[in-house]
């Protein structure tokens, strides 16, 4: 004999697939820039009362003690930094960084301080900011 009975058809199930997909590429983006976060060394910074916080996209040229000097982390000569800075300032000032951050320690000579604003003012950069402290080193408090 013939079955004349339709089987009822299953009702359809959302394929989840897709967002699995999205979820895992997700995950794997975070993962990937976690590891670029940035790395910087530590250096006391001169205190100052007026220090506040600047925002934006910065160019970070660091001044130690003995006189060494770093743009974004990598060691540089005045000569180096010269050529790095021009080569920013050729850029489309949609990739300029926002401000040029100067970080020198307290005790840093004066002449290699005045020689790097000096340059990065000759290269045509006017959003020269100079980092401090708000807290003292000596006392460890912030004042009142």
């Amino acid at each position: 004999m013939i079955n004349f009975k339709r089987n009822a058809p299953r009702p359809a199930a959302p394929d989840i697939t897709p967002l699995l997909d999205v979820v895992f590429i997700l995950l794997i983006f975070f993962v990937v820039s976690a590891v670029f976060t940035a790395k910087g060394v530590d250096i006391e910074l001169p205190y100052a009362e007026t220090a506040r916080a600047v925002t934006g996209r910065s160019m970070e040229i660091e001044l130690r003690e003995n006189g060494d000097i770093l743009c974004d982390s990598a060691p540089v000569t005045l000569n180096d930094l010269t050529h790095l800075l021009r080569d920013t300032a050729d850029r489309p000032v949609s990739l300029q960084p926002d401000h040029i951050l100067l970080k020198s320690s307290p005790e840093a000579r004066v002449e290699r301080f005045v020689k790097i604003v000096d340059l990065v003012r000759k290269t045509g950069f006017n959003n020269l900011v100079i980092a401090t402290n708000t807290r003292r080193h000596d006392t460890g408090e912030t004042p009142r």
